[in-house]
């Protein structure tokens, strides 16, 4: 379906072809709905004018964006016609991405054709509350290379998908109020979020390592009396930096940084004093030593779960990550592989047992993000962190709102992993919107 802008059509006036009425009686006037913005129109049909096409008053351009060259989806629900879907994408942190951005950022379009619409990337600083706009850059599937992207002023979508981190802003609090909350992933969790927000599930605290806050030695004591080896990890932090084992031995305490550097430290108020050092001023966890080992190098893994079309949790894949060796951490996407391929060697399991410890971590984690989903809000797009242990127990480590997509891209053994892993997301957003296949 696609909107032609017709000059001579007064300002408050829409145009549609009798067969949108078949067996129902045409109003006077329809409401259109455009991603969250609407208005009133007088209804004129025309006999001779394609289904496929709305005639819009050319004014309406004065105010906002509308390519109408876009492919859109179109449905009518009573008197009321929306065209779309309006997505927004908060990738950007400026309100000028550089081509270089805009172009990393098409893989989100790999399925565009399916899901047709106004796509915009968009940043917090373009959000303009006063008149419900946001300037960003449309994706037009009719360019080519960076001819893609272009400048506009849109409304405010009918759904948005962030990937930035957002702490108090009035503009974003603005936005998603006038979407009605259609927005994923709308918080961000750290590890001491994650302890607090499933600790309290009688079924969910089973697969959590032991975590506490670390705020003196007292606690550290404990927690290693408790499980002979910790972790002290920043409550936000990634790719393995600021983390630190530590063991109590009979001289001392033994603590190994991420590199696998060691220092040993004798006294009690030696240990205090290192311990404010390694924080400097953040907050740190102390998290019970889950971690698995094969061949001298760390393996967890990555559960990529996200929403579709269906609006419900799927498994986009699994993907088991190998530290280097000697090292505990495991972000190196040099060193990956399919996650039953890994549960397989590590294990010795066979292929049906392989595949049944794949479908209880699917299992496990599915319902870690539908208790988030019940505490935070929808989210759609989730990267969880698992490790099995010697005895098969699945732990839970950490979540990540904002996964790193293009892993899947390095996985050579399911060359369409990366695919799904791109595309659901405006998937979800799509159906979020209210656009269900009703074209």
């Amino acid at each position: 379906m696609f909107i032609q802008w017709i000059p001579e059509l007064k300002p408050d006036h829409i145009r549609l072809s009798p067969k949108w009425f078949v067996l129902r009686t045409i109003p006077s006037s329809l409401w259109l709905h455009f991603g969250a913005w609407k208005k009133e129109f007088i209804l004129e049909i025309n006999g001779h004018l394609p289904q496929s096409i709305v005639e819009l008053p050319k004014a309406m351009m004065n105010h906002f964006t509308i390519p109408a060259a876009l492919p859109y989806e179109i449905y009518l629900e009573g008197n009321h016609l929306h065209i779309g879907p309006v997505i927004a994408l908060l990738l950007a942190k400026r309100n000028h991405p550089t081509p270089e951005f805009l172009e990393k950022c098409r893989g989100y379009l790999i399925n565009y054709r399916m899901i047709k619409g106004l796509i915009y990337i968009c940043s917090l600083n373009g959000i303009n509350p006063k008149n419900q706009t946001v300037k960003g850059f449309y994706f037009d599937p009719n360019a080519k290379g960076k001819e893609q992207w272009k400048k506009g002023i849109f409304p405010y979508p009918g759904a948005a998908f962030r990937r930035i981190r957002v702490y108090k802003n009035a503009h974003y609090d603005h936005l998603i109020t006038h979407i009605e909350r259609k927005i994923f992933n709308p918080h961000f969790l750290d590890k001491s979020k994650l302890w607090d927000s499933l600790s309290p599930d009688p079924i969910l605290v089973k697969y959590l390592p032991h975590t506490k806050p670390l705020n003196h030695l007292q606690d550290l004591n404990e927690m290693l009396d408790l499980h002979g080896q910790v972790y002290l990890k920043p409550a936000n932090s990634y790719m393995g930096k600021g983390i630190s084992t530590v063991k109590k031995m009979r001289n001392g305490y033994l603590f190994t940084n991420r590199h696998k550097e060691k220092t040993m430290i004798r006294s009690s108020r030696q240990v205090s004093s290192f311990l404010r050092y390694l924080k400097k001023g953040r907050k740190y966890l102390i998290q019970q030593s889950v971690a698995l080992t094969f061949n001298n190098r760390n393996v967890d893994f990555r559960v990529i779960l996200q929403k579709d079309e269906s609006q419900h949790w799927d498994c986009s894949g699994i993907i088991a990550r190998f530290g280097r060796s000697g090292r505990f951490y495991t972000n190196d996407v040099s060193s990956i592989g399919l996650g039953k391929d890994a549960l397989r060697t590590i294990f010795h399991l066979d292929e049906e047992a392989a595949a049944e410890k794949e479908k209880e971590i699917v299992s496990i984690c599915t319902e870690v993000c539908r208790r988030l989903d019940t505490i935070y809000g929808p989210s759609g797009d989730m990267g969880i962190d698992v490790a099995v242990d010697q005895n098969l127990r699945v732990w839970i480590l950490e979540i990540n709102s904002l996964q790193h997509h293009k892993m899947a891209a390095y996985l050579i053994d399911d060359p369409h992993m990366y695919a799904r892993v791109m595309s659901r997301p405006l998937e979800y957003a799509k159906a979020l919107a209210g656009f269900r296949g009703n074209a």
